[in-house]
C-alpha cells in the first residue's frame, strides 16, 4: 500500500474515532438517552486536531505539497515515523494521557518542522520561496510552541490548539485560492496580517474578538471570494467557510459556537472546497491523474447540521434539532466516502 493512501485511511479512522464520542456527546446534552462513547469523549478534540487534521497536514507537508515544491515527496521512513507518532499521540490521550500524547505530537511536529525546510528553498522549476512557503514554515512553528508550551504548563489548553490546523489551512489559501477564484492574489501583504491577527486572536480567546474580525476582513479581502468568480462547487464551500470563520470571530462568548464555527464550519468547508488539494493528495496515494465529481450532499448534510446546532446553543430546544450531530458527522464521513469511491472505481 502506499503510504500517502495509508496516512488517509489512518486519518479518516482518527476522524471516526475522535467524531463518534462526539456526536453521541452533544445528543446527550441535548436529552438522548444513551451515550455508549461517554468515556472516549474528553480525547475528542485532540484525536480530531492532532489525529485526523495531523494526518491530512501531513499528508500536504510530506507527500502533496512537496511533490508540487520540490519534485518529490518526504523519505519513506519520515512519513512512517509522523505516521506512528500521530497514531500514538492519539492513542495515548485516549487511554493514557493527554500529556503523554502531548510528548508524541511534538515529535511529529519536529518532524513536519525539520521538513519544512525543503519549502524554504528554490522550487524544482526555480522558483523562490513565496508568502505562501513562508507562513506554512510559521503555522508549523507557531503551532510547535503551543504544544511544547501545554507539556510545560502541565497541562492542556483544548481551544488554542485549534491554531494549527486553522493557521495552516490560512497559509494554503495564499496559494490555492486563486485556483478556485481564477483572482491572482496582488496583496499578499493582507494575508500576512490576516495570519499574524488571527493566531493571536485565537490564542488570547475570549478576547480576540476584534483581531479576529480584522483577520476575517483582511483575509476574504485577499481571497477575491466576493467577486463570485471561479467554479460554484469550491466557491460555495470556501464563501461558506468564511461566513462561519466570522461567526466565529464574533460569537466568541458562546464558547460551543467558536469552536464549532472554527472546526467544523472553517476548516470542514475549505477541506471539502479546495479540491485543488485533494486532487493532489489522491494523485499521490493512488498514483494517476483523476477527476472527481463533487457532491453537494456532504455540503449540504454538514452545514444543516451545524447551523441547528448554532441554533440549539442559543436557546432553541425542538426534537428536529436531535439531529444537529448527527448530520454533521455522516456529512464528514460520506464527503469522504463517495470521494474515495469515485477515486476507487477510477479506472
Amino acid at each position: 500500500m502506499r503510504l500517502p493512501l495509508l496516512l488517509i485511511i489512518v486519518g479518516i479512522l482518527l476522524l471516526l474515532l475522535g467524531g463518534v464520542p462526539a456526536v453521541f456527546e452533544f445528543m446527550n446534552m441535548q436529552g438522548f438517552f444513551i451515550d455508549p462513547t461517554e468515556s472516549l469523549f474528553p480525547a475528542h478534540w485532540f484525536i480530531m486536531i492532532y489525529g485526523f487534521f495531523g494526518a491530512l497536514i501531513g499528508n500536504e507537508i510530506l507527500v502533496a505539497l512537496s511533490v508540487e515544491w520540490s519534485g518529490k515527496t518526504a523519505d519513506n521512513k519520515l512519513i512512517v515515523a509522523y505516521l506512528l507518532l500521530v497514531v500514538l499521540g492519539s492513542i495515548s490521550s485516549l487511554f493514557l494521557s493527554q500529556q503523554l500524547g502531548l510528548i508524541f505530537i511534538l515529535l511529529s511536529m519536529g518532524i513536519l518542522l525539520y521538513y519544512s525546510k525543503e519549502y524554504l528553498g528554490v522550487s524544482k522549476i526555480g522558483l523562490l520561496p513565496t508568502t505562501y512557503n513562508w507562513l506554512l514554515f510559521y503555522s508549523i512553528m507557531i503551532s510547535t510552541a503551543i504544544v511544547a508550551l501545554q507539556l510545560g504548563l502541565g497541562y492542556t489548553i483544548p481551544y488554542i490548539n485549534l491554531i494549527f490546523p486553522a493557521s495552516l489551512i490560512l497559509a494554503v489559501m495564499d496559494r490555492d485560492i486563486a485556483l478556485v477564484t481564477g483572482v491572482k492574489i496582488s496583496r499578499h501583504w493582507e494575508n500576512v496580517l490576516a495570519f499574524i491577527l488571527l493566531v493571536i486572536g485565537m490564542g488570547i480567546y475570549p478576547n480576540g474578538s476584534i483581531l479576529m474580525i480584522l483577520a476575517w476582513i483582511l483575509s476574504f479581502h485577499a481571497s477575491g471570494l466576493y467577486r463570485f468568480k471561479g467554479r460554484r462547487y469550491p466557491m460555495l464551500h470556501l464563501t461558506t467557510a468564511w461566513i462561519y470563520l466570522l461567526i466565529a470571530s464574533i460569537l466568541v462568548f458562546n464558547y460551543d459556537i467558536y469552536i464549532h464555527a472554527i472546526a467544523v464550519g472553517f476548516l470542514f468547508n475549505t477541506v471539502f472546497g479546495v479540491d485543488v488539494v485533494l486532487m493532489d493528495l489522491f494523485v499521490n496515494a493512488f498514483g494517476r491523474r483523476i477527476h472527481v465529481k463533487p457532491s453537494y450532499i456532504p455540503f449540504t448534510l454538514l452545514n444543516v447540521g451545524l447551523i441547528m446546532r448554532i441554533l440549539y446553543d442559543f436557546g432553541l430546544s425542538i426534537p428536529i434539532l436531535l439531529l444537529a450531530a448527527p448530520l454533521q458527522g455522516i456529512g464528514i464521513l460520506s464527503f469522504f466516502v463517495l470521494t474515495l469511491k469515485q477515486v476507487v472505481m477510477v479506472k
